[in-house]
């Protein structure tokens, strides 16, 4: 019985690492039609108001690869470029972005503490208004984007996914949420969009490669985007409990090895939120394959640092 128990437990080990090395022997490797180094989050909310025509504006004239971005449902049902329901953190009121119609949002303030670098802020030179997807989609109709679908229910899934086939841009549209019943429902409601890792997924991933199971298993997402946990602690928005289960977590996350097996399959990784040459850097050694910013500029200039410091090796 022992020698028995023996011979299946190398065997499943073996197995286990063949695939893990060679997972297109049972998986079909993700053909993903463009490649990003650096993702604008929210549009780069330290260096213009979060979620606005000009930060993505000015994103874009940086380079950015990428955008990231939340959107809500306003009571008329149009879709709106937000991270918060509330619009007491972005437009100083009492007022929810459910509660109103399109034509009723207030401008946003001018003064904006930056989402994931509590303390600092951006101060912009005059109010903006809060913007529509379709403004998005329309001013930019090639930059890739990443949608963090928040609480709205089937129909802004929905909306959110005729806006993307009206666009014509399903395969570099990229969508999801933290909630795994959320991210779930947009795949089955139009498979042909690519999505990212609910937390559920994103927590599941590094325990499955630990144990050898995560090369049997057919992966649905097609982007593995992580904070990493030492670094995203700092952020005002997680919970207390939640930075305790990240520093735990955080040898597993930045996983080399699982890292290195997602990209085998042709899964995308990424990293957020990095706000300093150093924390770039760190997510660099990791080896993840994009990092998400508060601060284009910020990127840029490290990139340009790194690519000299590389010719001069």
């Amino acid at each position: 019985m022992i020698e028995m128990l023996i011979y299946v437990a190398a065997g499943y080990i073996l197995s286990s690492t063949i695939l893990f090395i060679f997972p297109s022997l049972l998986h079909k490797k993700k053909e993903i039609s463009f490649s990003h180094r650096f993702a604008a989050h929210r549009g780069g909310g330290g260096e213009r108001t979060e979620n606005t025509l000009s930060a993505f504006t000015t994103a874009a004239q940086l380079g950015a690869d990428l955008f990231e971005l939340d959107v809500q449902m306003t009571k008329d049902g149009v879709v709106v470029v937000c991270h918060d329901d509330s619009l007491a953190r972005v437009c100083g009121c009492e007022k929810t972005i459910s509660g109103c119609n399109y034509a009723e949002l207030p401008l946003c303030l001018r003064e904006i503490e930056v989402a994931c670098e509590p303390g600092d802020f951006y101060c912009a030179a005059q109010p903006e208004p809060l913007l529509r997807l379709e403004d998005l989609y329309k001013n930019f109709p090639h930059v890739p984007m990443q949608i963090d679908v928040k609480p709205g229910g089937q129909e802004l899934i929905s909306k959110v996914s005729d806006l993307t086939k009206k666009y014509r841009r399903e395969s570099i549209t990229i969508w999801g949420a933290f909630s795994h019943k959320t991210t779930v429902q947009c795949r089955q409601y139009n498979p042909r969009m690519l999505t990212f890792c609910s937390m559920r997924e994103c927590s599941m991933y590094p325990i499955l490669i630990l144990f050898g199971v995560l090369p049997w298993l057919r992966i649905d997402a097609d982007f593995y985007q992580v904070p990493i946990p030492i670094i995203s602690c700092k952020s005002g928005f997680l919970s207390e409990m939640n930075k305790t289960v990240i520093k735990l977590i955080n040898p597993l996350m930045c996983n080399r090895l699982l890292l290195w097996h997602l990209n085998r399959r042709g899964i995308k990784t990424g990293a957020w939120v990095m706000n300093h040459s150093h924390e770039f850097r760190t997510a660099d050694d990791y080896g993840f394959d994009c990092i998400m910013t508060d601060y284009p500029s910020r990127f840029v200039e490290y990139e340009l640092e790194r690519k000299k410091n590389v010719g001069q090796m």
